[in-house]
């Protein structure tokens, strides 16, 4: 009988010990499962907002447009290897450069880009070289690269060029690292002061933004706000700025022009 208590009490803890192991693999698993969706959506979901909250206006999106820009140092560059950087950057992002590359110059001021636009796509990409004046008197000459893309179609892919983009500048290694999104849509027809101010709120709402400045006139409809779900911003009169919408209407197609941009519009609207 001692021997069967023995073997039942041993047999009780291994079965409490397998439960436990059990309970805290469950529990380790389920923290894991916790810690990776919070770095996705921290990853994911302020890129993801951008175009929920655009495409929650139920206007019919025409185009959208990303802008990198960044510092390329100041070494010596002659135009060939000016022209053989542009290329680089044209093979990386899978342009086919049809047309020769343009030089245009400014005194020792410069400037090496490629253009190119399509039935569905344009894009740029440019080289600006600037002679600027040091603290100590001398000069040297900065230079600044930016890769800009313009598609009208496929919406879905601004994130995926983005992160394109992001890995073409890591590897250049380059400093200070600007960018610039902008997505366009569209209404038939004039819509009222009341409509474009429901449209403009949604989306900053959407996006969890504080209104900085805003020119609710049809003639100029124009908000400047602020979020947290996004890291890029400007400061302009000590004030964060990285939401810009803006709403003009084309009399002559009838059609009224929504604009978002993070940080600002950096287009004609």
């Amino acid at each position: 009988m001692d021997s069967i208590n023995y073997y039942k009490g041993q047999m009780k803890q291994l079965w409490h010990g397998k439960r436990l192991r059990l309970t805290i693999y469950m529990l380790g698993v389920l923290w894991i499962a916790v810690i990776m969706q919070f770095a996705v959506n921290s990853i994911y979901q302020p890129n993801k907002s951008i175009l929920e909250a655009f495409i929650g206006t139920n206007s019919e999106v025409s185009s959208f447009e990303i802008e990198m820009a960044a510092e390329y140092g100041n070494n010596y560059l002659s135009e060939a290897d000016k022209k053989e950087l542009v290329r680089y950057l044209a093979s990386e992002i899978g342009l086919q450069l049809d047309q020769p590359i343009t030089i245009n110059r400014d005194n020792n001021d410069s400037e090496v880009f490629a253009l190119k636009k399509g039935k569905n796509a344009e894009s740029l990409i440019k080289l600006v070289s600037v002679e600027q004046e040091t603290a100590s008197g001398l000069t040297e000459t900065k230079h600044y690269v930016i890769i800009r893309l313009k598609l009208l179609q496929n919406i879905d892919s601004l994130m995926a060029y983005r992160s394109l983009l992001e890995d073409i500048f890591g590897e250049l290694e380059v400093k200070n690292v600007q960018t610039n999104m902008e997505i366009t849509g569209s209404y038939q027809g004039k819509l009222s002061l009341e409509q474009m101010n429901t449209i403009a709120d949604s989306m900053i709402d959407n996006l969890q933004g504080s209104i900085a400045y805003a020119n609710r006139q049809e003639g100029l409809f124009t908000i400047y706000a602020y979020t947290g779900l996004i890291d890029e911003y400007i400061n302009s009169l000590n004030t964060k700025i990285n939401i810009h919408v803006a709403i003009n209407y084309d009399e002559s197609s009838d059609t009224t022009h929504v604009y978002l941009g993070t940080p600002v519009i950096t287009g004609s609207y």
